[in-house]
């Protein structure tokens, strides 16, 4: 038997270790490696899309490097412009000081200086020019425009040419100004940009330009050696295994591409064999698109048989008005994925078949410490309390025998010694509790003792206040009318004793709450239960509560329900219970009114007393009915009373069977609700 449960134990932890494994597995395997297989494909994806943009970063590279050539290139010629007329300006400056010298006359000076710069050429066709201050030509490199006005020519873009070269002139001196100029030899203009400076001791403006042409024939050198680089990078570039880059532009004119064949030929009728699309549109249409556009096409190695899947990314450089595009197939991108995935199975298997050895090794090696704490166990059952486990180790199996030995030590002390301590606690707490039970009936005793005690000489001190105060008004006050004095006097003797019966009352008053709060913790009251009639109830409570309502101007309002069944309780407790809530509703309501109601709920009468007083915040509501507890300032308005009145209240709905609540909202008022249950009739 020993052996079948220990096999058992052995076979059973075996299987849920291989089933926990086994489904361990499976689930690593479904989550993880079809989501290697998808981060596998996004990464080479992503791959090609990198490529792609490198590839956009070399071209903004040849953009950038090309206009920092152009700029360096016009900004030197834009020098030597201004260096040929700084020479023709420093001729100018000689004559006048020569003029001014009277070696030479002003007219004489003025020709030798247009006959220098009529005859001054520079380059392939560099010229010098000179025109007066109305735009009329004194010198040109073409004798046919020498004494041409030029105030209303135009270019073919319909600006004026000298007019504004000429202010600019008399306003700063000197300046730049670009104009569609037609090269000589040539017909078509092209753009022209001049260098002109005021000559004002001629009364003239010189300049010479040069043809934008010119610069962009330099940088088309720079731009051709560029693009041959970006030849040879894109031809080097593998995408996968056979996909690549290449270029072309708007007009579908094949720029680069890493068959020669293909460059300089316009691709615009190709079409994708699937749908029938044209490929030039399709791929400016997945310009910038994450996931490119997918397109069939042949492989090498099958020629001819466009059943292939393609995936294309395109992004368009707008300076160049090229498109730039990788060219790769779908199951060269997942090729790699489908590697990995294959290897993650095999490693898996392998992993799998040696966890599952390695937890069966190390079930067997839990298991036989086990058999022999099984085996001490069933000893122990049979009543062998001598009967030890063997094992001795540092690990937890021996935290758990040492544990073990210790409990079976423990098990027998405690019951050899169980019913001598249970019976020396028996009756340490059968002791502690006639002491509990000896000091609450002393301090009930001593409560009532001291409240009867200060009871009676209360009663004596306000029926002697009121005897003193009659007599007061009978016998002295007449006879001392006539002395003023002597009437103040008697006056504040009458007030005082008026504060004396007043406090007296008050104190009475706390010394029967105490004794009632007393009697009720004590179980000490006798109930008198008898059917009786809520509407009288109310009527009684309104009658005994009438002068305190009149001494503070308040209106008393009773709503009784119709039919009202009779209830069943102690009529003068109940009757305590209305006037404390309606008095306390007095206290606290300086104006407007009280609200008494009746009406039946199920199987029980719910009184409620209503005021318009300051209220109750809603954190003391549910304290309101503790025991000498009082809402408001302590110091500056604390209300009058013991703080046992609600306590009482509660105690004594709660021994007729009702509940006793409280609705308030602060500076709205406060309704205080009770519930006493119905009368059972003799039928019922």
């Amino acid at each position: 038997m020993k052996r079948a449960v220990q096999a058992s134990l052995f076979l059973r932890v075996s299987l849920v270790t291989t089933t926990a494994i086994l489904v361990l597995f499976a689930v690593m395997y479904l989550l993880f490696v079809p989501l290697t297989q998808r981060t596998v494909g996004t990464i080479e994806q992503h791959a090609a899309r990198t490529v792609l943009d490198h590839v956009y970063a070399s071209v903004e590279n040849i953009h950038h490097s090309l206009e920092n050539n152009r700029q360096a290139v016009l900004s030197a010629r834009k020098a030597e412009l201004r260096d040929l007329i700084a020479v023709v300006a420093a001729r100018a400056s000689r004559l006048d000081e020569q003029v001014r010298q009277g070696r030479l006359a002003r007219a004489e000076a003025e020709r030798l200086l247009l006959d220098e710069i009529q005859h001054t050429h520079y380059g392939r066709d560099g010229y010098i020019w000179a025109v007066d201050y109305h735009s009329v030509t004194l010198a040109h490199g073409d004798p046919k425009l020498i004494g041409v006005d030029f105030s209303q020519k135009r270019d073919l873009h319909g600006n004026l040419i000298v007019p504004p070269m000429v202010a600019g002139a008399l306003a700063l001196g000197e300046g730049y100004h670009s104009y569609r100029w037609q090269r000589s030899g040539e017909e078509q203009p092209i753009e022209k940009l001049t260098f002109y400076q005021l000559l004002p001791a001629f009364n003239m403006v010189i300049g010479t330009g040069l043809y934008v042409d010119d610069i962009e024939a330099d940088v088309d050198v720079l731009r051709a050696a560029a693009i041959e680089k970006l030849r040879r990078q894109l031809r080097a570039t593998r995408l996968a295994k056979t996909g690549y880059v290449y270029l072309f532009d708007s007009r579908g004119n094949v720029l680069i591409h890493p068959n020669p064949n293909l460059e300089g030929k316009n691709f615009t009728g190709m079409t994708d064999p699937a749908t029938g699309r044209e490929l030039p549109p399709m791929l400016k249409a997945a310009v910038d698109r994450p996931e490119g556009v997918r397109y069939k096409w042949d492989s090498p190695s099958d020629r001819g048989n466009y059943r292939y899947d393609k995936i294309s990314w395109v992004r368009y450089f707008q300076p160049f008005d090229w498109y730039l595009c990788t060219s790769v197939y779908v199951a060269e991108l997942d090729e790699s994925a489908h590697i990995l995935r294959n290897r993650l199975l095999a490693i898996f298997a392998m992993t799998l078949l040696v966890s599952i050895a390695l937890s069966l090794l190390l079930v067997k090696w839990l298991v036989a410490p086990l058999k022999q704490l099984s085996s001490t166990a069933l000893s122990i059952e049979k009543g062998d309390l001598g009967a030890r486990c063997p094992l001795h180790r540092n690990d937890e199996i021996g935290v758990v025998a040492t544990a073990f030995n210790g409990m079976v030590d423990r098990l027998r002390d405690n019951i050899q010694n169980l019913d001598a301590k249970v019976g020396a606690r028996t009756a340490e707490l059968e002791k502690a509790n006639q002491e509990l039970r000896q000091l609450d009936q002393l301090k009930s005793d001593f409560i009532s003792t001291v409240s009867h005690e200060l009871r009676t000489p209360m009663t004596s001190i306000v029926g002697f206040a009121k005897l003193v105060k009659k007599k007061l008004d009978d016998v002295i006050l007449p006879q001392a009318a006539a002395d003023a004095k002597t009437a103040r006097a008697v006056a504040q003797v009458r007030s005082n004793l008026d504060i004396i019966a007043n406090e007296s009352q008050r104190l009475t008053l706390l010394i029967n709450d105490v004794l009632d709060s007393a009697k009720l913790d004590a179980g000490k009251v006798q109930w008198n239960f008898s059917p009786l009639a809520a509407a009288a109830l109310l009527e009684r409570a309104a009658t005994v509560t009438a002068t305190l309502l009149s001494q503070k101007g308040l209106a008393l309002s009773c709503d009784l329900a119709p039919d009202l069944p009779p209830i069943a309780g102690d009529e003068d407790r109940l009757l305590q219970v209305l006037i404390n809530l309606i008095s306390n509703a007095i206290k606290f309501t300086e104006r407007g009114r009280i609200g008494l109601s009746a009406e039946r709920r199920e199987g029980c009468v719910r009184f409620c007393v209503q005021d318009t007083g300051i209220g109750i915040a809603p954190e003391d509501q549910r304290q309101v009915f503790d025991k000498f507890r009082q809402i408001g300032d302590t110091l500056t308005d604390k209300p009058q009373g013991s703080g046992l009145g609600l306590s009482i209240c509660r105690q004594i709905v709660a021994a007729h069977g009702g509940e006793i609540w409280v609705e308030s909202e602060p500076g709205r008022g406060s309704t205080f609700c009770f519930t006493i249950p119905v009368a059972k009739t003799s039928g019922g």
